[in-house]
């Protein structure tokens, strides 16, 4: 409690983190008004201000660095919400580092936070519980020629909710879209709607009549065509149940009789991997081994991970030799009984089964078919060819694409284009040569990734995080932190004349009461 003056070149450093969770789109334009309100409070005395506007998502870069409000409302006009839920405390850590320990840190969100914010963050929660429906999830079925979508609607309200929903898609390069359907929902209900895909369209799309969260209201649908993974056998007769029944079980493979075309040939001779990926089945003829004794161990390894393999019976049939480069991913005692075989140079691999699966119990394990179903998508995974899939926005993905051989000659540049439904260019994205995993677009959209020329992987993504489609925990809450008084200090001063300006009130004091004192004993 001291007469003090503002510093003219004192500043205030403030760090607002926003909510990067979708759910924040719908109360985008409540953001300007809590920060034209908590700027005044976190400035203080300061007579200047440097912000730095953050989303708590930290692979996203800073929405505004500087000192001008005008110019971060403008940032923020710009900035559109479309992570999931995410952990803020890591964000703000850095946000108090940059600020240091007497700045102010801001905490913005739509659902308010179940303990203290760490750090000394203030909690401003400007959420609403709205009634939303929308879009869950999504399935196809072939029926003969046909291809069936099926999409789950949801309603999240506590309430009865009606929509209508119409699907669209192009023909002869127009936008024709069918007659609006009404759908009646109860509280927390999930319903399934299911329609044709059109036969002479590429892209359709599911529209839901609007709501206050947009983002799950369309369902963009694309025709589904996965890699096929062509399969040629060379397996002896005693062997070739096998065969068919990796080609009956397992999807989307394609018999081949030319070797020289396949990606995966089943053998029970060659064991290295030169011209094609390999799965090995030995063939032993004699019957009157005994079988193996001894602990079975399986290393760490992705095909095998999770199964259980204790009850396999094999005979102690002659052993494949292995190298050291080789991966074992089943032991018996001393004795490999499967074999992972990457060739050297080449990017081809090979799955020895290193005993003879007929006079095994192998056939009868759910292990045995899950390690050929892993490694089949494995295979599927690497091969560079055109696939087109469903995915969900933000979803990581791994897409085969050839790349530089040789230092000097790189591989062709990879792109991400976004369309709409009727195959208009959006935009176009460079993807960065050295990235692997490259992520589906924050909105539902249709996109396609392209090297060079050559369409590698063609999608539409929808919204599907039911969490941020739930609103019934949001609402509004402020959780204010106090401005230190070492904050204050540094942005102001203090008057050095007080000292004077009190002896004078005390003297001014003193008097009038010697004068109000002498005229009483006058009187």
């Amino acid at each position: 409690m001291e007469p003090r003056y503002i510093r003219a070149k004192s500043t205030q450093r403030v760090a607002i983190i926003l909510d990067s969770s979708a759910s924040m789109s719908v109360f985008k334009q409540r953001i300007s008004t809590a920060i034209n309100a908590e700027i005044p409070r976190i400035q203080g005395s300061a007579a200047n201000l440097e912000i730095w506007l953050m989303e708590s998502d930290l692979s996203k870069a800073k929405i505004y660095q500087g000192d001008s409000l005008d110019e971060m409302h403008i940032a923020l006009d710009k900035w559109s919400p479309s992570s999931g839920v995410t952990n803020t405390t890591n964000t703000l850590q850095i946000a108090r580092s940059l600020v240091g320990a007497e700045g102010a840190v801001s905490y913005i969100t739509d659902t308010p936070l179940e303990g203290a914010a760490p750090y000394n963050t203030s909690v401003l929660a400007i959420g609403e519980n709205i009634a939303n429906c929308g879009v869950t999830g999504v399935s196809f079925e072939q029926r003969g020629e046909n291809m069936i979508w099926k999409a789950l609607i949801k309603n999240y309200a506590s309430t009865p909710q009606e929509r209508s929903w119409s699907l669209e898609s192009t023909q002869d390069e127009l936008i024709a879209s069918t007659k609006p359907s009404l759908i009646n929902l109860e509280a927390g209900q999930i319903i399934t709607i299911q329609g044709l895909f059109p036969n002479d369209a590429q892209r359709a799309r599911i529209v839901l009549s609007e709501d206050d969260f947009q983002l799950d209201n369309t369902l963009p649908l694309v025709r589904p065509l996965p890699k096929p993974l062509i399969i040629e056998s060379s397996l002896p007769a005693k062997h070739q149940v096998i065969g068919q029944r990796i080609l009956n079980s397992f999807p989307h493979l394609i018999e081949t009789q030319q070797a020289g075309e396949a990606d995966l040939q089943l053998t029970s001779t060659n064991t290295t991997p030169t011209q094609s990926h390999l799965i090995v089945f030995p063939q032993d003829n004699s019957t009157s081994r005994p079988y193996l004794t001894g602990a079975i161990a399986a290393p760490k390894h992705p095909l095998t991970e999770g199964l259980n393999w204790q009850t396999l019976l094999i005979r102690d049939h002659i052993s494949l030799p292995y190298s050291q480069s080789d991966s074992v991913l089943l032991w018996q005692g001393k004795r490999p009984l499967i074999i992972l075989r990457e060739h050297p140079t080449e990017d081809y691999s090979a799955l020895i089964f290193n005993f003879d699966i007929a006079q095994s119990n192998a056939l009868k394990q759910p292990s045995f078919a899950v390690l050929l179903l892993r490694f089949c998508e494995q295979l599927r995974d690497s091969k560079i060819a055109p696939e087109t899939r469903i995915t969900e926005t933000n979803e990581p993905l791994q897409i085969a694409y050839q790349a530089a051989t040789q230092q000097d000659a790189p591989s062709a540049p990879r792109t991400l284009r976004v369309t709409d439904v009727a195959g208009k260019t959006l935009s176009i994205q460079t993807i960065p040569a050295l990235s692997t995993e490259i992520k589906a677009p924050s909105l539902p959209h249709f996109f396609t990734i392209e090297q060079g020329d050559q369409i590698l992987f063609t999608s539409a993504s929808y919204f599907a995080d039911t969490r941020e489609s739930d609103f019934s925990l949001c609402e509004t809450d402020t959780r204010y932190t106090p401005v230190t008084a070492k904050g204050e200090n540094r942005h102001t001063r203090e008057d050095h004349y007080w000292r004077i300006w009190v002896t004078l009130t005390l003297g001014l004091i003193s008097a009038s009461w010697w004068m109000i004192h002498t005229k009483g004993t006058s009187l």
